[in-house]
């Protein structure tokens, strides 16, 4: 802050007058060194702001606040997305689960088929094998008994599944049932366990493998009914099946 009066006498001398009416020049006086120049001047106290003298003593006036606020914003670039790509990667991705999936269940469906094939092949190939001729003691390992927990799983395991031979159901669904392989619910491959009574109430069971299901009905081949191996067909809803064992 200058007061007017401190100014030197030799620089009020000479003095010029901007008749250029810019923003900043009515009532305040601007000066610089050799180059006094104001607009109308008037005692008392001014602040000084920068100019631009000229040779002729004449001030070219500049923006005085330029110098304070000549700065540029910072570049600044917004994040794109792109909510196309995105969902298409989004899509792309459970779709390639789905296949996978699809592909995954597809296999497991492929080798239980195959395994069933194998059963029902290697069951087919036996049939009439009968106690009359003695062949069925192949299944037995030559022993005489009641044979069709031997024949199920004797045609089971010639097919390459993972199960103990037994001569018992009762082995046979108590493995089930431990194992995690029993089922209510009839497959194509599957071992059937029946339950049923003899003439004396004593409990009693049979088995045999599934060989297909239609209309309603479930169709085996069982060793050991009426004498032999040989083929059945039941109602699914047969009061005399307990369930279905699955070997594969």
């Amino acid at each position: 802050m200058i007061q007017w009066n401190s100014i030197p006498t030799y620089l009020q001398t000479g003095v010029y007058y901007n008749p250029v009416q810019t923003p900043l020049a009515p009532q305040q006086p601007i000066f610089g060194f050799g180059y006094p120049t104001f607009g109308t001047l008037t005692t008392g106290a001014y602040n000084l702001p920068a100019y631009t003298p000229t040779p002729q003593g004449i001030s070219s006036w500049s923006n005085p606040f330029s110098s304070w606020f000549n700065f540029s914003m910072p570049s600044f670039t917004m994040p794109t997305f792109n909510f196309s790509n995105l969902w298409s990667s989004v899509t792309t991705r459970i779709s390639n689960l789905y296949d996978s999936t699809k592909r995954t269940a597809s296999s497991v469906v492929t080798t239980i088929t195959n395994f069933a094939s194998r059963m029902i092949n290697t069951a087919k190939k036996y049939l009439g094998f009968n106690e009359k001729d003695g062949s069925y003691k192949k299944f037995t390992s030559g022993r005489t008994e009641a044979w069709c927990a031997d024949f199920a799983t004797y045609v089971a395991r010639e097919s390459g599944a993972n199960i103990p031979h037994f001569s018992g159901v009762s082995q046979i669904l108590e493995w089930g049932r431990s194992n995690g392989k029993f089922s209510t619910q009839a497959k194509v491959g599957d071992i059937i366990i029946f339950k049923g009574r003899n003439k004396n109430g004593k409990q009693v069971s049979h088995t045999g493998i599934v060989t297909r299901i239609e209309n309603g009905k479930v169709y085996t081949i069982e060793g050991n009914t009426s004498n032999k191996v040989g083929e059945r067909s039941y109602a699914l809803n047969d009061s005399k099946i307990t369930g279905y064992v699955s070997v594969a």
